[in-house]
Parts: structure tokens; sequence; C-alpha cells
């Protein structure tokens, strides 16, 4: 499914071909750290977009036919009803087993901004199969919300001013979005902020970033319960503060970015597998590899079966071997957009959107 400006259209991913007719529905946003509105899964695809009678509404279509299976209006279903402004622009979607969620910030007319006023962020849950609305809450210790692939229980984060102190909290989907245990992180602020998740699940742990920024905690997500943590050193005495966790899609493996490095650890203990340096990325015109990750989100790494993908600061897309770490090929479009490339995983390949076209990688490079 690619989502542009003027209409939605699907593709066959052997070939490239359009396989259905275009709807539409469009999304004028780019996807960014605070903006992924497209999810996938058990054959349907799910889009925040807008269409000619509604603006800001959720989409269901199969992927099998292109056909539309439900709609939701948002703004009509929420309770806060005409008072709910901008809450689809910084929206994302994401799926687990068989319920939707769509997060993001709370924004209503007439309510000022401040920077060091704490962010509202918000859950809204709808059943997959025909779009009813499930469950919806909201708080100011909603944001940055991970929904795992499995399971019931999601992580958030509180929402705090720059430079101050924050904590992650399970929210329990089974119970209607129901606060569960919460552990204070005393660093890490770029946490507490709406967007796609820089937490992440792996093997029933939530992991995230705390101590100086230099440190990955692993907890157990039924109980919060700290399962092991692991400390990375700079090698030329420059502060470390690693990048957004992202894990294998078995979930027996975590990798984190650190500094120019890549870190694959053992997700049951945090044994490290290997480190991976890819020095090309400062020879390309970019600074240090996966430096910009603080900002730009964990939208930025992907993993097939055997293959890591990730993007550098110099907006290169690497291929990197799961089991070595070691570099399988490297792409780079010359004549890209200033703000880089799209792309997605799927399958055994890796499909980029730059300059108006889609290309297909094989995950080595084949």
């Amino acid at each position: 499914m690619v989502v542009t400006a003027k209409a939605t259209s699907f593709l066959d991913a052997a070939t490239g071909d359009p396989v259905f007719r275009p709807l539409n529905a469009t999304n004028p946003f780019r996807m960014s750290g605070s903006k992924y509105p497209t999810a996938y899964a058990d054959g349907v695809f799910y889009l925040l977009c807008d269409t000619p009678s509604q603006p800001g509404v959720l989409a269901a279509f199969d992927a099998a036919g292109g056909k539309v299976k439900w709609v939701i209006n948002l703004a009509a279903s929420d309770p806060g009803g005409p008072t709910l402004v901008s809450m689809y622009p910084s929206n994302y979607v994401a799926v687990a087993g068989d319920t939707v969620y769509v997060c993001g910030q709370v924004s209503r007319r007439h309510e000022k901004f401040s920077a060091e006023s704490p962010t509202t962020g918000y859950i809204r849950a709808f059943k997959a199969a025909t779009g009813k609305k499930l469950w919806q809450v909201e708080g100011t210790d909603i944001n940055n919300v991970l929904v795992p692939p499995t399971g019931s229980r999601l992580l958030a984060a509180s929402a705090v001013p720059a430079r101050k102190p924050g904590r992650v909290q399970m929210i329990d989907a089974g119970r209607r979005g129901a606060r569960g245990w919460k552990v204070p992180i005393p660093f890490t602020s770029y946490y507490f902020t709406p967007g796609w998740p820089m937490t992440c699940y792996a093997a029933g742990l939530f992991l995230f970033a705390g101590g100086n920024g230099d440190t990955l905690f692993a907890v157990d997500t039924a109980t919060g319960d700290e399962k092991w943590h692991r400390r990375f050193e700079s090698k030329n005495g420059d502060q470390v503060k690693i990048g957004y966790p992202f894990s294998s899609l078995d979930g027996a493996t975590v990798y984190v970015p650190v500094g120019s490095d890549l870190a694959a650890m053992d997700s049951a203990d945090g044994t490290l597998r290997w480190v991976a340096t890819l020095d090309g990325a400062n020879k390309m015109g970019g600074s240090n590899l996966f430096n910009a990750s603080l900002s730009l989100g964990g939208k930025n790494a992907q993993c097939s079966a055997d293959t890591v993908f990730a993007t550098d600061s110099a907006q290169t897309l690497w291929a990197i071997d799961a089991a070595t770490g070691r570099a399988r090929w490297k792409y780079r479009d010359p004549g890209q957009p200033d703000v880089g490339f799209m792309w997605t995983v799927g399958g055994d390949r890796v499909f980029i959107a730059s300059n108006l076209t889609m290309t297909a990688i094989a995950a080595h490079g084949r």
C-alpha cells in the first residue's frame, strides 16, 4: 500500500505493478518520528487518512482485493466531539492481535501551549474485524506508546518538561487501558513526548534507555521487575547516549545504536553477540551512524528474518547480516530529496520510496 497526498495505491510486491484501482484516500503528512499512519496485519491494511467526505478517519482495506472493510471518523467518535482538534496529524496506528490502536497527542481548542507544560497523550482501541470502538484513555502519563505485536500489555511514558525525570508505565489493554506498574527513569527525557515509540518489546520484556542515557534496561512486562541492564562506554571519552532499541522478528535479539556502532544482544540476559561499526556513514557527508536516531524515531530500523536494516544520519540505508553484524550492502539515492527517503520491510525485501519512485531490493542484495 502506497499512500500519497493524492491517492492510495496497491502494488504487487513481486513486480511493482498496480493490482487494484487507486482509492481516493489520502494522507498529506510525511512519515516521521511522530506520524506513522499505516499498519498491516493478517491480510488487512490500516490507514489514518482523509476521504473526500470525511477528514481524519481510520480505514481498513482488504489486501487481497483492495476493498474497504470499514471506516471510522475519529473526531466524531471521540467523547470530546468538536472540541478535539489536530488529533490525526500527530497520530500513528498499530495492530496487536484482534485490536487496532490509534495513539497520539490530544490538542483541544482554546488550550494554551507551553514548552514547560506536559503534553496529554491518548490511546484509542478498536476491534480489528469491525472497527468497533473498545475503549479510550488519555493523560499526561500516556505518551510515546509502545504496542507489542502480542500480548495485552502496552508501555507508555509520562510527559515531563525538558530536563525533568519521568517514568515508563504499563497500560493493561485487557482491562480497557487501566494503568499498571510504573518504573522511574531519572534521565532520557526525550522518551516523554508524543510520537512513534522509542522503547522496545522482545521475548516478554520491555526495553528502554535509562541511567545517564548510556544504559539499556530490560523489565518484565507483567511486573516491571528488572531482568537485566547493560551500560555502554564510549570509545573516545565522549558521553554515550544510546539510540532507540529494536528487536528481531522472533524477539530473541535486541539491537541498540551506540554512537557509530550497532550492538546486538541476547534478549533473555543482555549477553553481547556482536558490535558493528559502519564507518562509511562518515565518508558520505553525514555524522556518526545513528546519531540522528534520538530525534528521528524508531522507524529508522527494521528487521527481516536474517537481516537488520537501518538508516544512518547520512541518509544511507544499510543491510546488516543479523548473524555476524557484517554489512551486506548499502543504498543511497544521489538524487533523493533533502529530507531523505521512506522505506519499509516486507518478507525478504526492503521497499524504498524516493523521488516518486518505488524500489525493491532483496535482503541479500540480489
